[in-house]
């Protein structure tokens, strides 16, 4: 863990509790004498905090000091990715994160199940908890959109990683489109006619969530 998130980060005092409070002091033994690194992740600030008073149930902190830490590697790149089972859009979120990846729009392909929700209280947790192992000091930003023709709209400007395009390379500036389990539709396809074609550098098939992967992974 490089720090911890707390939306009080910067207060002269604040408490640890709950979730926080247990990974620490339960899990991870913290002694009183130790000192915490915390951030907020609205400014690049690093507070360093000792630990005023220990209980069973949370801990009392004290600002010690406070470190401006410029952004060395600011995030880049804008990821468009069809909805697919919310559990595998988890497990890929932390390794999008690492990559430092900017920002992700999420909408309802016509291969989509409109059951599908994404919890986006939990999804924060998750992209906090990989801020904290690898480091990151900014959020990456989340956006949940209708359907393609909203994408479109929104975002006209965009490329498309499919079958039969040129090979994806770090030249690309432009949002990238992923499409659901299953592949574009023959409408979706017919709507995305003339908007630049990616494809991967091979000719298997990449599941959605390898898709997402392998496209951030060349661009970023």
């Amino acid at each position: 863990m490089q720090f911890i998130i707390h939306k009080d980060a910067g207060k002269e005092v604040l408490k640890l509790e709950g979730e926080t409070y247990h990974h620490l002091f339960h899990s991870r033994r913290t002694h009183k004498a130790q000192s915490l690194q915390l951030r907020n992740l609205r400014d690049f600030n690093c507070y360093t905090y000792t630990i005023a008073n220990l209980s069973k149930k949370d801990a009392t902190l004290k600002l010690e000091s406070t470190i401006q830490t410029p952004l060395q590697t600011p995030s880049k790149g804008h990821l468009i990715w069809a909805m697919m089972e919310p559990k595998k859009i988890e497990k890929t979120l932390p390794f999008l994160n690492e990559l430092n990846l900017q920002k992700i729009t999420f909408f309802y392909a016509e291969y989509s199940q409109k059951n599908f929700k994404l919890n986006l209280e939990r999804i924060q947790r998750i992209l906090e908890n990989s801020c904290e192992q690898c480091g990151r000091i900014t959020l990456l930003e989340i956006e949940v959109l209708e359907n393609l023709q909203s994408i479109l709209e929104k975002y006209p400007n965009m490329a498309v990683l499919d079958f039969g395009g040129e090979p994806l390379n770090s030249d690309l500036k432009i949002p990238i489109l992923v499409g659901a389990e299953g592949g574009f539709s023959p409408k979706e396809r017919e709507i995305l006619k003339g908007k630049p074609t990616y494809s991967a550098i091979n000719s298997n098939i990449l599941r959605s969530e390898s898709a997402a992967m392998y496209a951030m992974s060349k661009i970023l």
